[in-house]
């Protein structure tokens, strides 16, 4: 009658007492929130909420629903560790999803060295937009999942750790007409065209418009912003040598784009250019022995990102601050 995400749809909005908040904490639309929860009280032939101006109240029917959700969540989180051990020496999987700066940076890292150390492991590594990870992690699609934390919103179906902040940089091919300019300016690197994610936190976003502004009130600028959307900072890395666009990257991500000579850095950069990557993971249910030799993989190349992300900076003669 009732799936795993419809147990975890009515205990996010019992938690949180309304239907805005619980589709913040699950990473979904709102209506997506609200036609799951029609569908629910249809099949259960009754509401299971009050909607009030003030948020949501749990009724009768509710409350009954909950009475069970919650143990039935964590047995059947112990049947997935009592099945890991029951297979024993057997292949086993281990799906990570990552916003794509980390997925193809720090998870990447790790799950190389992953894959000769738990020879019995098979890795799935997705990358997604980060406003999809912590959605992908309450529903069980993946035990960890990494992001940007600046625009993650608590939740308290989740555990957080947070990891180094990791300076980005601007960079475009050697040549480049910015490259040529006495003194660069953001607003100068915003009147060209500009490869980036269809989606950034709030912190990245605003100084960006500001000062596409600042280019527009100053003269020419390209018409597109961004350019190009694309979630892949490789990819960007790639456009970026054969074009006149401009991408920002992390410093550990540009690291071998850079000594090959195919991109160069341009010598702007303020703390707010950067990431502050974190590990979500579900609160209460134990991981697994794969899922923490991951993570201790993961710390490892954290660590080694910024050291080697401080070093380009200071090769450079730029802050590595993070803001």
């Amino acid at each position: 009658m009732l799936d795993v995400r419809d147990l975890r749809l009515i205990i996010a909005i019992d938690e949180h007492g309304s239907l805005l908040r619980a589709s913040r904490a699950l990473a979904m639309a709102p209506s997506a929130v609200t036609r799951g929860l029609a569908a629910i009280e249809a099949r259960l032939r009754g509401p299971l909420f009050e909607r009030t101006g003030r948020g949501t109240i749990t009724t009768d029917l509710g409350r009954a629903v909950l009475a069970d959700a919650r143990d039935i969540l964590e047995r059947m989180a112990g049947l997935d560790r009592h099945l890991a051990e029951a297979r024993g020496g057997q292949v086993r999987d281990l799906n990570i999803v990552a916003g794509s700066y980390l997925a193809e940076g720090l998870a990447l890292s790790a799950a190389g060295r992953m894959v000769s150390q738990y020879p019995q492991v098979r890795m799935r590594l997705t990358a997604a937009n980060w406003t999809e990870v912590a959605r992908a992690v309450l529903e069980r699609e993946a035990p960890i999942g990494l992001l940007d934390l600046r625009g993650h919103q608590s939740d308290a179906g989740l555990e957080v750790e947070a990891l180094r902040p990791q300076p980005g940089l601007f960079v475009v091919r050697p040549g480049h007409p910015l490259t040529r300019l006495p003194r660069v300016t953001l607003a100068a690197i915003m009147a060209h065209p500009l490869v980036f994610l269809g989606r950034a936190p709030r912190e990245v976003q605003a100084p960006l418009l500001k000062a596409r502004e600042a280019a527009r009130e100053a003269g020419a600028v390209h018409p597109a912003f961004p350019a190009l959307v694309h979630e892949s900072p490789t990819v960007a890395l790639r456009l970026v040598a054969d074009s006149e666009m401009v991408a920002a990257v992390t410093a550990s991500l540009a690291a071998g784009a850079l000594r090959r000579g195919e991109v160069v850095t341009l010598p702007w950069r303020e703390p707010w250019v950067c990431i502050r990557p974190g590990i979500l993971t579900l609160r209460g249910p134990r991981l697994g022995e794969a899922e923490q030799g991951f993570l201790d993989l993961l710390r490892d190349a954290d660590a080694a990102a910024e050291r080697e992300g401080r070093e380009i900076c200071a090769s450079l003669g730029l802050s590595a601050g993070c803001a």
